[in-house]
């Protein structure tokens, strides 16, 4: 009985061992798999933060890429822009002030949506994430050259107020090199301006066809080529002459003058109304409106153009006011 009683007992602590051992392997796989999890999980938040931070429209890098780009193009327009720097509203010389009164602007002709946003990924149809701007000091005053650098459906668009009075209605801008810059800063590329290709020592008659459209004389020369006046480099009374604002193109007499003025990127010209039988000093003036990119396309675009405008431009006298 007793030897009986001995092997039940190691039976008993046979089978306790056993069932101890047992009862540990799940703790131990249960504590590694939730391990495993906890870094799979830590692995996986890094990695959507970190696609969440490429896939961001805009950020202080590329904010800095296009300050530099301004710095750099502005004094080719012979301008000098002001930045919204995210505190601080802007003023223009017509008294808007942005980014505080977009709410009350249209954009392409239409009441759309269009607000601040530091990443471009708003509420808004047009979120801005740059605002530039630039009060004018010639004539007519006062005038503005305020640039938007928006996001519409997640694309780039700048857009651009000049207006004097009434609500301002912004437009695209028709400036390629303004375009292909917010542009290029979006997409990760290089961004050149104009004055990289220009030696110091030229003089404004000389520059780039972008800082060209807003000297008076080359534009009055252009002007004069779309009315027709041919061989203008036989005229030696030609020059350029300003009055409240107004400029007028001509040899000295008012049969021969083009009367315009610059507005930003737009010029308007003038041509007289001979209907009534009006002679040149009474007959009223009809103002057309033409972007400067227009004009320069038709009268500013081939190397003879080119060499044609800037060799008579030398030789003018300076505008006489």
């Amino acid at each position: 009985m007793k030897v009986n009683k001995l092997k039940l007992t190691m039976i008993l602590f046979s089978a306790l061992i056993l069932t101890g051992c047992t009862s540990e392997k799940p703790n131990v796989s249960k504590n590694s798999s939730q391990n495993t999890t906890k870094v799979s999980k830590k692995s996986s938040d890094k990695s959507t933060n970190s696609d969440k931070k490429t896939d961001t429209l805009w950020n202080n890098s590329k904010d800095k890429q296009l300050e530099s780009f301004i710095n750099q193009w502005a004094p080719t327009m012979k301008q000098n822009y002001t930045k919204y720097n995210g505190s601080r509203s802007l003023k223009t010389s017509t008294g808007t002030v942005y980014p505080d009164d977009l709410s009350n602007v249209t954009v392409l002709g239409s009441s759309s949506s269009i607000g601040f946003s530091k990443d471009g990924e708003g509420k808004y149809a047009y979120n801005v994430v740059a605002i530039y701007n630039y009060n004018g000091t010639v004539p007519p005053l006062p005038n503005h050259i305020t640039y938007f650098f928006a996001f519409h459906d997640g694309q780039p668009i700048v857009l651009v107020d000049q207006s004097r009075d009434g609500t301002p209605d912004l437009s695209e801008t028709q400036n390629n090199d303004v375009r292909s810059a917010f542009s290029n800063i979006v997409a990760g590329k290089s961004v050149n301006t104009s004055s990289n290709n220009q030696s110091s020592g030229q003089s404004s008659s000389k520059k780039s066809s972008t800082s060209l459209t807003h000297d008076p004389i080359m534009i009055g020369l252009m002007l004069r080529d779309m009315r027709g006046w041919d061989d203008v480099e036989m005229e030696p009374n030609l020059a350029v002459y300003e009055d409240d604002g107004m400029y007028r193109i001509s040899t000295g007499t008012l049969a021969s003058e083009t009367p315009y003025r610059i507005n930003g990127d737009t010029v308007t010209y003038y041509t007289k109304d001979f209907s009534n039988g009006d002679s040149d000093a009474e007959a009223p003036l009809i103002p057309h409106d033409m972007s400067l990119k227009e004009l320069e396309d038709k009268y500013y675009s081939t190397d003879s153009q080119r060499q044609n405008i800037q060799s008579i431009a030398s030789q003018m006298p300076d505008i006489n006011g």
